[in-house]
């Protein structure tokens, strides 16, 4: 499996303002293998840049959210600066994106974790 992705930098999009005014964002793109029934096959996640994720402030109650819409699955994520730069380098080896999450109720969830991999594990 490969997966495309494209980068949407501040002027891309228009400033949001507070701490979100540097809004940069992964954008990936691929398809559901497991469970492997699913009636959402396609998939689109957006890792977008939260500074404030790992403040000593609160801990989220999630680190992002997912909602269906016709065939495709689309996911928002978090991710803190430090983390953001590393998946930027790591981007185009990317083959794997594991998303812990709540059940789907009316086509909606809260994201509670994601695992990303640049290799197949076995048992997928």
């Amino acid at each position: 499996m490969s997966w495309s992705f494209s980068m949407a930098t501040p002027t891309d999009t228009r400033r949001i303002g507070h701490h979100y005014s540097e809004h940069t964002a992964i954008k990936l793109y691929g398809s559901v293998r497991y469970p492997e029934a699913f009636k959402y096959p396609a998939l689109e996640c957006y890792l977008y840049v939260d500074p404030l994720l790992l403040s000593d402030k609160s801990v989220p109650r999630c680190i992002g959210s997912m909602q269906a819409t016709g065939k495709k699955l689309i996911v928002y994520v978090a991710v803190h600066n430090d983390r953001f730069n590393s998946l930027v380098i790591a981007a185009s080896r990317l083959v794997a994106l594991e998303i812990n999450a709540e059940p789907l109720r009316y086509r909606k969830a809260k994201v509670m974790g994601i695992h990303l991999s640049t290799e197949l594990e076995s048992d997928w």
